[in-house]
C-alpha cells in the first residue's frame, strides 16, 4: 500500500472510527448472510444460535497500522474472591409455652381498650402458672350500634360452651358516644333518654354474669386527650358504676392513675414500679406497655380481693350448686363473701398545742423593778444596746419573749 494512501486512512481513522475508514478504503466487507435469505454455516431456521460476544475495543496503535508485532498482554494473576459464608438462620420469635392446668381463669371480656387490659394482666401473671388470662375480646364492636343481645348472647355463649371462668373482667365503652336508635328515631349522645336506654344495655351484660354467678369486675374508662370525650365518659363511667353494684360486681376506677395533680389528662406519669413513663400513646386513647401494665395492676388488685388470693392465685371458679341461695334467701353478693379489712392501727398521741395563749401587747412600754413606767427613754449601754445594734444596724430581730405571739417555741409553755 502507498505510503499516501496509508496516511490517508489514518487520518480517517482518527476522524471517523475503524468502521468508516474501512468502509472508504474498500476492506469492509458485507457478511453473506446480511441477505435474509442466506445463513451461515451451520444454520437453519428454528436452530438457536449462540450471539457473538462483543470483544473488547483496542485503541488505535501506530505500530499495529504499519504491520509491527504487537508485544502479547501481560498474564493477569488469577484474582481469588471470598466465599461467601452461609446467611445466619432466621430469629425464631419465642413463644410462650401454655400454662399447664392453671387453677383460675381471668376471662377479658369487651372491645380496643381491654385488648390492652389483657395484655397487661398477661404480662402481670406471665410468672405465675396457676393463673391463665382468657382473651374474649372483640376490638370492633360497641353497644350503642349492634342489637343489644349481642354482647349477652356473647357472654351467655362464652360461658355455656365450656369456658373455664374464675372471674370474668369486662371494659366496654370506647366507641359507645354515637346516638342510639329507637325505633325510627335517633336518641342523641348522652342524653337522659340515651342514658336510661344505655343504662338498659349495660344491666343486661351484668345481668347475665349474675346469672351465671360467675365474680367480676368491670374496668371504667379512662381519661382521653380531648376534653370534650373525657366529660362524656365521666358521665358513662357513672352509668357503669352503679349497674356493676347493683349486680354484684365490682367496679375498677383507674380514672385517678392517668390524670396529674388538677384532675387533668396526661400521658406521662408514674408506671406500677414508680419511675416516670409515657402511658398513652401520641393520639390520647389508647395505652403504651407501661400504661397496660398500670390497668392491670388496678385490676388486678381487685381480682386477687374478689377471689381471697394471697400471694399466688390458688382458688378455682365457684361451684354454683354450693353457691345456691337458701328457699327465700337473697342471692349473696360477692361483697358479703369477702372478708372486711383488717382494723387500721391506732394513732400515736402527739402534745395538744393550746388553741390560744397568753395576749401580750407588742407596743406596751416597758415597766420598771418597782412597777412603774420608764419616762426617760432606755440607756443605750452595755446589755441593752446591744439587741437594738443587731436589730437597727445588722437587721437581726430580738429573740422572742417566752409566751408572745411572736414565740415559735413546742410546745408552747
Amino acid at each position: 500500500m502507498p505510503i499516501l494512501h496509508r496516511m490517508t486512512l489514518a487520518l480517517l481513522l482518527a476522524a471517523g472510527g475503524v468502521d468508516a475508514a474501512l468502509a472508504q478504503s474498500g476492506y469492509y466487507q458485507q457478511p453473506a448472510y446480511r441477505d435474509q435469505r442466506a445463513y451461515p454455516p451451520g444454520y437453519y431456521p428454528g436452530k438457536l444460535v449462540q450471539p457473538a460476544q462483543p470483544q473488547p475495543q483496542q485503541g488505535f496503535s501506530i505500530r499495529r497500522f504499519f504491520g509491527a508485532q504487537e508485544p502479547p498482554p501481560p498474564a493477569r494473576a488469577p484474582v481469588s474472591r471470598p466465599r461467601r459464608s452461609a446467611p445466619p438462620p432466621a430469629a425464631v420469635a419465642k413463644q410462650e409455652k401454655p400454662k399447664v392446668n392453671p387453677s383460675t381463669h381471668v376471662v377479658v371480656f369487651g372491645d380496643a381498650l381491654a385488648s390492652y387490659a389483657r395484655q397487661g394482666l398477661d404480662a402481670h401473671f406471665s410468672d405465675d402458672e396457676d393463673v391463665a388470662v382468657v382473651s374474649k375480646v372483640r376490638s370492633d364492636t360497641n353497644l350503642v350500634r349492634s342489637d343489644p343481645a349481642d354482647w349477652p348472647n356473647f357472654i351467655k355463649t362464652t360461658l355455656d360452651g365450656g369456658q373455664k371462668t374464675s372471674i370474668a373482667v369486662v371494659m366496654l365503652g370506647t366507641n359507645d358516644r354515637q346516638s342510639i336508635r329507637e325505633g325510627e328515631e335517633s336518641v342523641e349522645a348522652l342524653s337522659d333518654r340515651w342514658k336510661e336506654l344505655y343504662r338498659q344495655r349495660i344491666d343486661a351484660i351484668t345481668g347475665v354474669l349474675k346469672e351465671r354467678k360467675v365474680p367480676f369486675v368491670w374496668i371504667g374508662l379512662p381519661p382521653m386527650k380531648n376534653s370534650k370525650i373525657s366529660d362524656d365518659l365521666v358521665a358513662m363511667n357513672e352509668i357503669y358504676k352503679e349497674s356493676v353494684r347493683r349486680n354484684g360486681g365490682v367496679y375498677v376506677d383507674i380514672w385517678p392513675g392517668f390524670v396529674d395533680e388538677d384532675n387533668r389528662y396526661t400521658d406521662i406519669g408514674p408506671d406500677v414500679d414508680g419511675d416516670p413513663a409515657k402511658l398513652r400513646t401520641n393520639e390520647g386513647v389508647f395505652f403504651t406497655r407501661a400504661g397496660a401494665r398500670k390497668v392491670a395492676f388496678f385490676a388486678d388488685t381487685e381480682i386477687k380481693r374478689v377471689l381471697g388470693l394471697g400471694g399466688s392465685a390458688t382458688a378455682t371458679a365457684p361451684d354454683p350448686a354450693q353457691n345456691a341461695p337458701a328457699d327465700g334467701a337473697a342471692t349473696p353478693t360477692i361483697e358479703a363473701a369477702v372478708p372486711p379489712p383488717p382494723d387500721a392501727a391506732a394513732p400515736v398521741a402527739l402534745p395538744q398545742k393550746p388553741l390560744v395563749g397568753p395576749v401580750l401587747p407588742l407596743t406596751r412600754q416597758d415597766v420598771a423593778p418597782g412597777g412603774t413606767l420608764v419616762s426617760a427613754p432606755p440607756k443605750l449601754t452595755g446589755d441593752h444596746a446591744y439587741p437594738v445594734q443587731r436589730a437597727m444596724r445588722a437587721g437581726i430581730a430580738p429573740s422572742s419573749r417566752p409566751g408572745r405571739v411572736d414565740d415559735f417555741r413546742w410546745p408552747n409553755p
